[in-house]
């Protein structure tokens, strides 16, 4: 309808307005003239207005639900990088290694000296090695009686690499002669047969260990090992002993509070059987070590127990916990370190005659316990040059051994034991100043003291001993060479016409020493060896003097 009435109204429209454009038009072509007699009032005539409003068409619109999806296409970029050659190194060749290596000399008191050393070189699989030294000496030592000594000695010593494994394996023969000169003939009205004084230790050794070698973590680790010792000496007097050990630990990650926390087992097993003209006796010892460890960042802890069963002519049982804690005060500078344990061991006659060389074939032998051991150490690294480190020990000592002089078989003056519980404090320092192969500064200090229960001194035991050493190449040629220590006084234990013991004082003493090396070429070097430069009569036992001034020179070569 609406459409209807716009397409009537719209011609007439049309008209009207073509007149209106046209009237100027025809006015241009009238020449008239109006004259108007009244105001013009203009009016509008009534007109019929439609009275429609427009509305919007209502319609209902819904949106389509959308599904899409995603088909991923890999980004191939298509590049392929350039090889790289590998990079040929320009270091510095390896020294050549050699197989074999000898050194003679001779010195005063007609001193012969021969050792040689043969091993294998760099091999993955394997590695062999002989060891041979001779050492004699036939010097006499003024008013005292013959005092010829000699070491022999040979060793073998292989090793078999496995993945993940290591096989050891040892063999030794050592033999030394002393002689009992620890007295003053002249003294003496009754002859004296000098090859009676003669005196030999002879020493068999052998042992195998496997060790486990793994490289993670997680691997239980473990290893065995098995040795024999025997020795024997020129008056009837043998000792054996058998020793098996056993060990196995495993790291865990069970508690994040610490980095590591490792559960381990240690276990010795010791049998012995010792033999003189007098008696026979057999011991045993074994050991069962549990222990656990862990670290917290630069500390390190350590707890556990010993336990121990002992067993001769009566069966004992000790029990000693330990714990030891470290501290990495400045990461590989300065570790300090402290802890407490306890000990039990056997001193037989090989550990004593390897102490004392002049001690009687007849030994009471005892068991040492050391019933409670604190220690103490600091380790410090000054860069690439310097070394220090420091220890401590305090223990309460059960049984310790100390050697007297036995006059039972004038005029043979050799030694024996008597024990005694005591308190035991020792310390040590030492500090180095290395400089590749070119310096070499080393010194020491060290202190023993001991506070006897019933024995009026602790026998031959030197309170302290201070040393040092120095080492210099020049040019590769000349290497120069110095020692030094200085023994502090101990006393000795003698017996008076009444058979009432005595100490006596053995002074202490200094010993300089000095060396030189010829370097003519890589392979021959000449050495010369001055011991003793000051000359001073010292005594290590009592009634037991050393050699004075001595010298020794020599080659070595390398082939």
């Amino acid at each position: 309808m609406k459409t209807k009435l716009i397409r009537t109204i719209a011609p007439v429209l049309t008209i009207i307005a073509l007149i209106v454009m046209l009237e100027p038009l025809y006015a241009q072509t009238l020449n008239e003239q109006v004259t108007v007699a009244a105001a013009y009032e203009p009016s509008l005539p009534q007109v019929d207005k439609i009275n429609v409003n427009p509305a919007p068409e209502e319609t209902d619109l819904k949106l389509p639900n959308l599904t899409y999806s995603i088909t991923p296409t890999p980004l191939s970029p298509g590049f392929t990088p350039d090889a790289i050659p590998p990079v040929r190194l320009t270091g510095e060749p390896s020294d050549r290694l050699y197989r074999n290596y000898a050194r003679l000399g001779f010195g005063n008191y007609t001193t012969p000296y021969a050792e040689f050393w043969a091993t294998t070189l760099n091999n993955k699989s394997y590695g062999l090695g002989l060891h041979f030294k001779h050492l004699s000496s036939s010097g006499e030592i003024k008013d005292y009686a013959k005092s010829n000594n000699s070491l022999n000695l040979i060793e073998l010593q292989g090793q078999k690499f496995f993945t993940n494994h290591t096989l050891d394996a040892r063999l030794g023969f050592k033999r030394n002669v002393v002689h009992h000169y620890g007295f003053q003939p002249a003294m003496y009205e009754v002859m004296v047969n000098e090859d009676d004084l003669k005196q030999h230790f002879n020493r068999f050794s052998a042992g195998t260990d496997f060790t486990s070698n793994y490289k993670e973590n997680d691997k239980i680790n473990h290893h065995a090992g098995l040795s024999f010792n025997s020795i024997g000496d020129a008056f009837e007097t043998r000792e054996s002993t058998v020793n098996l050990s056993l060990g196995a630990d495993k790291q865990f990650e069970l508690f994040s509070f610490t980095d590591y926390q490792q559960l381990g087992l240690e276990s010795r097993i010791s049998f012995t059987h010792y033999s003189d003209s007098i008696k026979k006796q057999g011991s045993s010892i074994i050991s069962i070590k549990p222990y656990l460890a862990t670290r917290f960042n630069e500390y390190s802890f350590k707890v556990g127990a010993d336990l121990n069963f002992v067993g001769d002519t009566a069966s004992k049982v000790f029990l000693f916990p330990f714990a030891e804690a470290s501290l990495s005060v400045i990461e590989d500078a300065l570790t300090v370190y402290a802890g407490i344990n306890g000990t039990v061991q056997r001193r037989g006659f090989d550990i004593l005659s390897n102490e004392n060389p002049f001690v009687q074939s007849i030994l009471p032998l005892k068991y040492t316990r050391e019933k409670f051991v604190f220690y103490a150490g600091a380790r410090v690294r000054g860069g690439r040059l310097i070394n220090l480190y420091a220890s401590f020990k305090a223990a309460s000592v059960e049984n310790a051994p100390f050697f007297i002089n036995d006059f039972s078989q004038t005029p043979r003056r050799r030694f024996t034991i008597i024990y005694d519980d005591a308190g035991h404090i020792a310390g040590r320092f030492e500090a180095e100043f290395n400089k590749a192969e070119k310096l070499n500064i080393k010194a020491f200090i060290a202190f023993d003291s001991w506070n006897t229960e019933r024995q009026a001194e602790a026998w031959h035991k030197p309170a302290s001993t201070i040393g040092g050493s120095i080492w210099y190449n020049l040019g590769d040629k000349i290497i120069t060479k110095a020692s030094l220590e200085i023994k502090g006084k101990q006393t000795a234990r003698l017996l008076n016409a009444s058979n009432d013991p005595y100490a006596v004082t053995v002074k202490g003493y200094t010993d300089l020493s000095l060396g030189i090396d010829y370097r003519y070429s890589k392979l021959l070097t000449a050495f010369l060896s001055l011991n003793n430069v000051l000359g001073s009569r010292y005594y290590y036992w009592y009634d037991y003097p050393g050699y004075r001034f001595n010298m020794m020179a020599g080659i070595s070569y390398a082939f």
